[in-house]
């Protein structure tokens, strides 16, 4: 059965919970279309969990293309979209493993619209790795606009502690066991909210990936220890509205290097995580600066600020990413090299 509700106001979230899971449970039907005729309420869901509504979206194929999937994460059944290249690499003929890309989208997003705002499709058909778009959510019954639970933030889905860590873990075991995946090559990408999810990622799941990717985000959790170095790049410009250039960071576990006091918060933690002393600073464009850290003891952090760049994902197709000075660099491609750069 499918059920079309809309959003109710805060105020009744507790009211329309209960009722949904007593439709999920297949009892108090006509109270729950009167809720929702009276709320107009409008949420897709076509199965139920005990505790939850959720979609579905497993296609079951695993050939080149793009292709939605579905795993089940506690009583949740998450989904997220997939696109395989149409070749393998080759080494010495032979073909080797993918290395997997998971890019999050930021708040109110879903995987499909940072699939089109990164164009990262065309590039792993270009280089040959894997690429996931997972589907945030919002909180119980999706009651709120799509996020992720990183530390702090954002929205329902830290509010109901939705399990967002053990959602990726799932979502590379699954892909592992239908694809040829490189388990020492597993990359995090994020945009704003899924920037933050990045962040939290590279803290909490240090021992799964190679590398995290922050564009236009933030670091909101406040036990980041990783168990093994991750290596970080970043993208923020100076007058971004939404996440601030200096939003603040959980305090560094030592002292931050002298280079990195004029940046953001959260790299200044990294450089400090890391453990590095020094880098190096150049001019990538008009209203680019690079600050590269490689004198580290454990793993390197390199980052790109854009002077007067505000909220989006530079060389994008939506404003204000395509705009200047946001479109002097093109982030998919700096964050693929960067990438394949790094091992696990």
């Amino acid at each position: 059965m499918e059920t079309l509700v809309a959003k109710p106001e805060p105020t009744m979230n507790r009211e329309i919970m209960r009722i949904l899971k007593q439709l999920c449970d297949g009892v108090a039907v006509r109270r729950a279309w009167r809720l929702a005729a009276g709320v107009a309420l409008l949420v897709v869901a076509s199965t139920c969990t005990p505790d939850k509504i959720t979609g579905v979206g497993e296609s079951g194929k695993w050939t080149a293309g793009t292709a939605a999937h579905a795993t089940l994460v506690g009583n949740a059944n998450r989904t997220y979209l997939v696109h395989v290249p149409k070749r393998r690499r080759l080494i010495g003929g032979i073909p080797v493993p993918f290395p997997l890309v998971i890019v999050l989208h930021g708040s109110s997003g879903d995987g499909a619209s940072i699939e089109v705002t990164t164009k990262m499709d065309s590039l792993a058909d270009a280089t040959q790795f894997l690429v996931a778009y997972p589907n945030g959510t919002g909180g119980d019954f999706n009651l709120y606009p799509s996020d992720w639970n990183s530390g702090t933030c954002c929205g329902g889905a830290a509010r109901d502690q939705v399990d967002d860590l053990g959602f990726i873990t799932a979502l590379i075991k699954q892909i592992s066991a239908n694809s040829p995946v490189d388990a020492r090559r597993i990359y995090i990408a994020g945009f704003s909210a899924g920037g933050y999810m990045a962040y939290h990622a590279g803290c909490q799941l240090s021992a799964k990936i190679a590398a995290i990717a922050v564009v236009s985000g933030d670091l909101v959790d406040p036990n980041c220890s990783p168990a093994k170095p991750v290596p970080l790049f970043a993208i923020h410009g100076t007058d971004d509205p939404v996440v601030a250039y200096t939003e603040a960071a959980p305090p560094p576990h030592s002292a931050v290097p002298p280079l990195a006091l004029g940046l953001p918060p959260s790299v200044g933690f990294w450089t400090s995580l890391n453990k590095c002393s020094g880098g190096a600073v150049t001019k990538a464009s008009a209203h680019v600066t690079r600050s590269r850290f490689t004198v580290c003891t454990s793993a390197e952090v390199d980052f790109y600020s854009i002077l007067g760049g505000t909220h989006g994902w530079p060389s994008g197709p939506e404003d204000p990413g395509s705009q200047p000075p946001m479109n002097e660099i093109k982030a998919s491609i700096l964050i693929s090299q960067f990438f394949a750069r790094q091992i696990r």
